[in-house]
């Protein structure tokens, strides 16, 4: 079976997504991912009042690092051992692992304790998270798939609009380990309503490629995005020293770990890799700073501020929801990079308003149009991944995709922090400069990216 050819893949070609043989699937993967969105966003609203439940301000940022860090190896052991024995019992083990670790931390009588609950909840997320792609993969035909990924991106919608004000909510008048308690049922409930196309999967025979040395590549660059999540503090000669020799190995992990070509941008599956890691760069590290500009440069309120996020969820899903409904005809490559130039000219503006300090509301307004961009070509990158992976390597590829995106991200918003402390102290237009340029290198290249993704035709 040739890549291509995956269109009738799947259990019927039916014309819905809530069809006996994929509500399971549609349902189901998406609770899950809107319970790991829920609690990513959820866990920044809580973290002051656990550090200080806990007497652990110290151990905040390892909060942080250590969820991202083991979501790495999460993604790499999902990806394989969905080849290996496919995506059923790879989700129900995530699920677990990830429901032990909110059982971990909410009970945590130490910060110690909690961050090691973290870690493991990003073990579970991360296998998790492959696997559901795989699982896509198998129970869903190729014309449906659009709809599941825009599914999947309104998944984040709801969490990223009510998530914020739902937890404060929980943590004052409950307790703060009620926002990871609390979700523990939920994703057993999911996991049953996903049970019925588990059980349905299948696995293949070809998964030899996880060896002691990806194993280790593996965990190096989790440790790097680790150290580098927890970087930005200050800027001294010491934390140059070690960051810029981290970024290095980092890019050495993921030279290895990628598919070859993904760092040399060559034709095809490689740069749709690479293309996800580049629009998940340009998104974080811009948006990572947007609500401190508004409230630094135009006096807005943190709430009024926080309307940026709403404002790029919204228009996220929209952009999703018009690629899960456009003809199966469309060329995909080419909506890749349709939806990759409109990031990268919002950058552009998003630059320019910063250097002449337009008024705060034009920064929604650009926001809002680099995230539609991103609703767009983010889904897409999963389509083409999936279109261009035989069957036995749909795993490996939905992990390096992750991957791409993880380890791209943790280099972004490292070098962002890294300029943004650096110049604050003298000028604070000068930061927010910094940052927003940073995104538009990552603009730039996924546009780059995109414009590679076409494989090349077979002679």
């Amino acid at each position: 079976m040739t890549a291509e050819s995956q269109a009738t893949v799947g259990p019927g070609t039916g014309s819905g997504l809530w069809d006996p043989e994929i509500r399971s699937v549609s349902g189901g993967a998406t609770a899950l991912i809107a319970l790991f969105a829920t609690e990513y966003i959820a866990v920044g609203t809580a973290m002051p009042t656990v550090a200080r439940a806990l007497d652990g301000l110290g151990l905040y940022a390892l909060a942080f690092g250590a969820t991202i860090a083991t979501g790495v190896i999460g993604m790499i052991l999902g990806g394989w051992w969905s080849d290996r024995a496919g995506p059923g019992q790879v989700v129900a083990a995530g699920c677990a692992v990830f429901a032990g670790g909110l059982l971990v931390a909410g009970l945590a009588p130490t910060m110690e304790v909690f961050v090691a609950g973290r870690a493991v909840q990003g073990l579970g997320s991360g296998l998790a998270s492959v696997a559901v792609y795989v699982l896509i993969a198998q129970r869903v035909p190729d014309v449906l798939r659009p709809k599941v990924f825009s599914l999947l991106a309104a998944a984040w919608v709801l969490p990223g609009l009510i998530g914020p004000v739902a937890t404060g909510l929980v943590v004052e008048f409950l307790t703060w380990r009620w926002v990871f308690l609390g979700v523990v049922p939920l994703v057993l409930a999911a996991l049953l309503v996903l049970r019925p196309a588990l059980l349905g999967t299948s696995r293949s025979h070809d998964a030899s490629y996880l060896g002691p040395a990806t194993i280790g590549w593996a965990v190096l660059a989790a440790l790097s995005v680790g150290v580098l999540n927890l970087a930005g503090e200050s800027i001294q000669p010491r934390e140059v020293l070690v960051g810029a020799p981290v970024v290095l190995l980092l890019v050495l992990a993921a030279w290895r770990l990628l598919p070859p070509g993904t760092l040399g941008l060559g034709r095809g599956l490689p740069s749709v890799i690479a293309a996800r890691g580049a629009i998940g760069a340009s998104f974080m590290a811009a948006e990572a700073y947007l609500p401190l500009l508004l409230q630094d440069r135009h006096d807005y309120a943190p709430a009024a501020a926080g309307a940026v996020l709403a404002v790029g969820s919204v228009t996220w899903a929209l952009g999703s929801w018009v690629q899960g409904r456009l003809a199966d005809q469309v060329d995909r490559y080419r909506l890749l990079v349709r939806g990759c130039l409109p990031i990268a000219a919002g950058l552009v503006v998003l630059v320019v308003s910063v250097a002449a300090d337009w008024p705060g509301w034009t920064v929604l307004v650009v926001w809002a149009v680099v995230s539609l961009g991103v609703g767009l070509s983010y889904p897409t990158t999963s389509l083409l991944t999936l279109r261009l992976s035989p069957p036995a390597e749909v795993g490996r590829n939905s992990s390096s995709l992750q991957v791409s995106e993880a380890l791209a991200s943790a280099v972004a918003l490292a070098v962002a922090g890294a300029a943004f402390t650096a110049l604050y102290a003298g000028s604070h237009l000068h930061a927010f400069l910094s940052v927003t340029c940073v995104g538009l290198v990552a603009g730039f290249l996924a546009v780059l990216t995109s414009s590679r993704a076409r494989p090349h035709p077979h002679p």
